[in-house]
C-alpha cells in the first residue's frame, strides 16, 4: 500500500483522541516521513500500523471469528469492494491480516496491487498440485498478507470436486494458521461452486452483501435458503449477518428493500449500512483504502469505519454471533 497517513485521520480510524495518537508515537519513538512539513505530519503504513496496534489492535485481541468470507452468487452487489475496505482498514487497525482471492477475476488482487495479467501461484496451486501456502502468499505490507488469484483458477472445479471430502479441503488449510493471524478475509466469485462451499465450511462468520434493490432483495431469499440447507448436509450451523450495501436514502425503493430486510432477516442485518458513494469506486481506481486520500466527512468513510468496528466487535466473542440457526 502507497499511503500516509496523518495523526488525525490515525486517531479517527480508532476513534480516539489525536492526543492519544500523539503520545503514542512519542512513547514509541515513531518519525513521520521526512519531506512533510512540521504542521501536518505523516507517517507511512508500517508507522500507522505499529501506532494501531499499540492504541487499538492490542486491545481487541484474541479475535474469536478469523476466518470471514464475504458472500453473494450475484454479481454486482459491491461484494469485492467492501472485502478489500474492509481487510485494508483491518491492517491499518494494527490487525493481522490475511486476504485470500478466491474469485479467477482477481478483482481484489489487482486491489491490492497486481498486475492484471500476474500469473503466479493461486488457491490452485494449492488445494490440487499440494504446493505450500507460504509459497503462494504475498506480503501486501508488514503484517498483511495476500493470496493472490487469476484466470487459472477456472479450472478449479473438476479436479476439487473429485477430492475426498471436497468441501473441507479449505478449512483443513487454513485452520493451522489461524493463530499467525487475528484475521483471514475471503473474497469469492459470484457463483455456487466447489470452492465457494469450501469457503464457507471455512468461515467463523460469512458476510453476506446485498445491494439495497429488489433484485437483489429476490435473490438473497434464494442464497440463505441453499446457504442454510447446505449447512444442514454439513451438520453445522451458519453464523452470517447481511451487509446493506450501495444505500440511496433519497430512493423510496432503496428503503423499501433496506425496510424489507430488517423486517424479514431481523438482526442478522447489521446496523452500519454502507451508502452508495463514488469514493468506493475511486478507492478501488487508486488501489487505496477510503483512509488514505477521503475527507474526514466522506459519507463512504464513515460507512466503511461504521461497518469495520461493527465486524470487529461482533468478530471478538463467539457468543456476540449474529445469527445461528438450530
Amino acid at each position: 500500500m502507497n499511503a500516509s497517513f496523518n495523526q488525525s485521520i490515525l486517531a479517527q480510524i480508532m476513534r480516539t483522541s489525536p492526543n492519544s495518537v500523539s503520545r503514542a508515537i512519542t512513547t514509541l519513538g515513531i518519525e513521520p516521513i521526512e519531506s512533510e512539513t512540521s504542521h501536518n505530519k505523516r507517517y507511512t503504513v508500517e508507522s500507522a500500523r505499529k501506532i494501531t496496534d499499540h492504541l487499538f489492535a492490542s486491545t481487541k485481541r484474541p479475535i474469536k471469528q478469523c476466518t470471514q468470507v464475504f458472500y453473494n452468487f450475484k454479481g454486482g452487489t459491491g461484494k469485492t469492494s467492501l472485502c478489500y475496505q474492509v481487510s485494508t482498514h483491518l491492517a491499518l487497525l494494527g490487525f493481522r491480516v490475511l486476504a485470500l482471492d478466491l474469485d479467477p477475476q482477481g478483482h481484489l488482487s489487482h486491489a491490492l496491487g497486481l498486475a492484471e495479467d500476474w500469473n503466479g501461484p493461486t488457491i490452485y496451486d494449492i488445494l490440487i498440485h499440494d504446493l505450500p501456502l507460504e509459497d503462494a502468499l504475498l506480503s501486501v505490507t508488514d503484517g498483511f498478507d495476500l493470496l493472490p488469484a487469476n484466470i487459472s483458477m477456472t479450472r478449479i472445479e473438476v479436479p476439487l470436486s473429485s477430492k475426498t471430502k471436497r468441501e473441507e479441503k479449505l478449512r483443513l488449510l487454513l485452520d493451522p494458521i489461524k493463530d499467525q493471524y487475528d484475521f483471514i478475509i475471503m473474497d469469492t466469485n459470484p457463483t455456487i461452486s466447489t470452492l465457494n462451499m469450501n469457503a464457507l465450511v471455512a468461515s467463523d462468520r460469512v458476510n453476506i452483501v446485498c445491494e439495497t434493490q429488489p433484485f437483489s432483495l429476490n435473490g438473497l431469499r434464494v442464497l440463505v435458503d441453499e446457504m442454510i440447507s447446505f449447512y444442514e448436509d454439513m451438520r453445522t450451523e451458519p453464523n452470517y449477518c447481511i451487509i446493506p450495501n450501495k444505500y440511496e436514502i433519497k430512493t423510496a425503493s432503496a428503503q423499501e428493500v433496506l425496510g424489507a430486510l430488517r423486517n424479514q432477516y431481523g438482526h442478522t442485518v447489521l446496523s452500519a449500512v454502507v451508502r452508495k458513494s463514488e469514493d468506493i469506486n475511486v478507492a478501488n481506481k487508486k488501489h487505496l483504502p477510503i483512509a488514505a486520500f477521503c475527507k474526514s466527512k466522506s459519507p463512504a468513510f464513515e460507512d466503511v469505519m461504521d461497518l469495520v468496528h461493527t465486524l470487529i466487535e461482533q468478530s471478538q466473542n463467539i457468543s456476540q454471533s449474529t445469527n445461528k440457526v438450530a
